[in-house]
């Protein structure tokens, strides 16, 4: 029996051995650091078949439940972690995402004797200012750039400037700065989250922004996907999103990866994965942001590379860290795509594709509600989703939505039999004025109409144009407001010859909308500059003129007003009345044109005469002529061939132009308000109803039914009123 047990015990203590032995053996991998998007790398080193050791802080360490052994200790105590590691002998050490998680890793690459990238290259990629040195040394073109304390003076040549920490990352305290008042609180925020209490003032470099994603061994370089990246924008361009691959031709995708690869020699970088960030201007000029000698957080590296490209980018890091070669495998192209929650829209359109296209997402990980965050850098995002799909198209259309609702309702508003009497006529007004939305007007239909051509585009911003006397730009700037979405406006400031507070300036100004003050002659500049500005911010932006030069989308508002035609003629059915005449205050022409096109389509005979109160006759007249052109092709109809003979436009009433002063005017304002109790204003109605009367007066026109088409302007009869006043003093 002793002998048995001596036997058993034998056998006991070899199996041990033996087991020491294996574990001994086994690949063991020092992971820094263990938030989100470092669990890829621990998870990849274990199925890899690597004993994985993790450290980082507790808080937010969501890998460690994916560890075999998690130490929480924070990522800076070098130290402390060099003494483990000495005794855990690991074959590689490693992390992704973060400059703070690389500089330890190199030092404990240095020390343990394991392959990995020089401290000179981790100063010169973690430190902005360093990095730039180190372009400019290697002849790498760089913009202006200064290295500040908090109180010390710089004097940039030019503006705007980027002011940023030195030495952090994820969006940290960046700041764009547009005039020098700025730049001293932007230099205290940036040196307040620097590691080395400084900042860095550079030129702010213009254009689209992209990164790419390269893997590095033995100093040779492989360039593995290049991504679009949109952010918040000025003043601090927080990432919103990440599109891979970035829609580039093959061309400037070349000359991109030439300079990118300059750049990561310039820095040294031998080992590993390499995060490059740059712009490229509307000239093709490609300017170098930063780089990182690691790879991008936002699960750029992570996700989205193996997703878009089937290559292992996670393990190819584990695999240089140990000091293999990378292995490529057959490309297997598609796109994908990172969206973070950065408001209740984002959340809409993850429910939007949950439900509607759950086989499009890959990921999602939500901490918590965006009504509860308070987003100021890319780690206070509380959530995001990635999503796959077979072409950039697809991709598209799963990113972009459009308006969820459409808040605006209208009806068929009521038409008043006027007390107000001039040359034996009747008078009528249709009291569009009354539509329920921003203090009603036309615009209530155009605006309803826009938001159903946004959905069918599904597009999730809008540009407006106009001035800040405008009653489209009030209604629009309210809808977007309503709508969350982001709202653009082009400011023509020759529109309006004084620059004086409105009713209406006072609402869009409060609806927070971006304004692009430009002159007449660039509009289309301006335009194209709101386009790409939403664009960059991860938008699919809806101008509501079509294309830049305000072409394409003249048919939206018409049918509106097509459909107003109808209206009228139902009433005077009901009634038993036909109006001879309808007038109305025209200046872009969109609501005669689509009046006109409801007319022709009845072919009937009657005369419908806007009054110009800005829009020259002969270029008014071209523009209707034009409109109901392309909207016959549009809706396939046949126009009379002597069409144009129905279109009555006349500017021989502005009274001065287009929101000025007219003692006549004013008169007649008060008569009608006296009258009829209804408000009319300088801007538009005002001056149409005079000049509907003075119309009829000089064409002896008498004994007739006339219509007048109130289009709004509420806002505006208060400002008459504000301004009587003041004449009156």
């Amino acid at each position: 029996m002793l002998r048995d047990s001596g036997s058993n015990l034998n056998d006991c203590s070899i199996f041990v051995i033996k087991k020491i032995q294996e574990e001994d053996k086994m690949k063991k991998i020092v992971i820094i650091g263990a938030n989100d998007f470092q669990r890829p790398l621990i998870q990849k080193a274990h199925n890899m078949g690597y004993e994985t050791h993790v450290f980082a802080w507790r808080e937010g360490a969501t890998g460690a439940e994916d560890a075999d052994h998690f130490y929480e200790i924070s990522i800076t105590e070098k130290e402390e972690i060099l003494e483990i590691c000495r005794k855990i002998r690991p074959d590689a050490v490693a992390t992704i995402g973060s400059d703070l998680a690389n500089i330890t890793v190199q030092f404990l690459a240095e020390k343990l004797g394991l392959p990995g990238n020089s401290s000179s290259c981790i100063y010169h990629s973690t430190n902005k200012y360093a990095m730039r040195e180190a372009f400019r040394n290697a002849g790498i073109p760089v913009p202006f750039f200064q290295c500040v304390s908090e109180g010390e003076q710089v004097t940039p040549p030019s503006y705007p400037v980027i002011v940023k920490p030195t030495d952090r990352s994820g969006s940290r305290a960046i700041t764009k700065v547009n005039d020098p008042g700025e730049l001293a609180e932007a230099i205290t925020l940036a040196t307040a989250q620097s590691f080395e209490k400084k900042a860095i003032v550079e030129e702010y470099i213009s254009g689209a922004e992209y990164s790419v994603e390269t893997i590095s061994f033995e100093g040779k370089h492989t360039c593995l996907a290049i991504t679009k990246k949109f952010t918040t924008g000025s003043p601090h361009y927080i990432e919103v999103a990440h599109l891979q691959p970035a829609p580039l031709s093959e061309d400037m995708k070349k000359k991109v990866e030439e300079t990118v690869f300059r750049a990561l020699d310039a820095l040294e970088v031998r080992y590993g994965a390499g995060h490059s960030e740059l712009r490229i201007d509307r000239n093709g000029q490609i300017r170098i942001i930063e780089i990182g000698s690691r790879m991008g957080g936002d699960c750029i590296g992570s996700d989205l590379v193996p997703l878009s490209t089937g290559q292992d980018f996670v393990g190819m890091v584990v695999d240089t860290a140990a000091g293999k070669a990378p292995v490529f495998c057959e490309a297997v192209p598609h796109v994908s795509a990172i969206r973070f929650l950065m408001n209740e829209n984002d959340e809409k359109l993850l429910a939007y594709l949950q439900e509607n296209h759950p086989d499009k997402i890959r990921k999602t990980v939500i901490e918590h509600g965006v009504k509860d965050a308070h987003i100021v850098d890319s780690g206070s995002r509380p959530g995001f989703f990635i999503l796959q799909a077979d072409s950039i198209e697809e991709m598209m259309e799963l990113l972009h939505h459009g308006p969820w609702e459409n808040p605006i309702h209208v009806f068929d508003t009521p038409t008043q039999k006027l007390r107000f009497t001039e040359n034996h006529n009747e008078f009528y007004m249709k009291r569009d004025d009354l539509l329920p939305f921003a203090f009603g007007g036309n615009k209530v239909r155009f605006a309803r109409r826009f938001v159903e051509d946004m959905q069918r585009e599904r597009c999730d911003s809008m540009i407006i144009y106009g001035n800040y006397h405008s009653n489209l730009c009030r209604i629009l700037a309210t809808l977007c407001h309503e709508l969350e979405i982001p709202c653009y406006m082009v400011h023509n400031t020759e529109d309006v010859r004084e620059d004086r507070e409105t009713a209406n300036s006072r609402i869009i100004k409060k609806m927070g909308i971006t304004e692009i003050a430009c002159k007449k002659s660039g509009i289309a500049d301006a335009v194209e500059q709101a386009m790409e500005e939403l664009r960059e911010k991860g938008y699919r932006p809806y101008y509501i003129y079509g294309n830049s030069r305000g072409q394409g989308k003249e048919w939206v508002p018409m049918k509106a007003y097509e459909a107003v035609y109808d209206e009228i003629c139902c009433y005077e059915k009901q009634h038993s009345i036909r109006f001879d005449y309808i007038f109305l205050a025209s200046s872009t022409n969109a609501t005669q044109s689509g009046l006109l096109a409801g007319s022709l389509r009845q072919m009937d005979e009657r005369r419908i005469i806007g009054i110009s109160v800005s829009r020259n006759a002969q270029r008014g007249r071209e523009v209707i002529a034009e409109n109901l052109r392309e909207y016959a092709q549009r809706f396939q109809r046949e126009l009379p061939v002597d069409f144009e003979k129905n279109i009555c436009f006349t500017d021989a009433y502005m009274e001065g132009g287009y929101g000025v002063w007219s003692e006549p005017v004013a008169d007649l304002i008060e008569s009608v308000y006296g009258t009829d109790g209804i408000p009319l204003d300088m801007t538009y109605t005002g001056k149409a109803f005079y000049g509907m009367v003075k119309y009829l007066e000089e064409n002896h026109i008498q004994d007739r039914k006339i219509l007048f088409l109130h289009t709004g302007g509420t806002p505006l009869f208060f400002d008459f009123l504000e301004d009587e006043k003041n004449k009156k003093l």
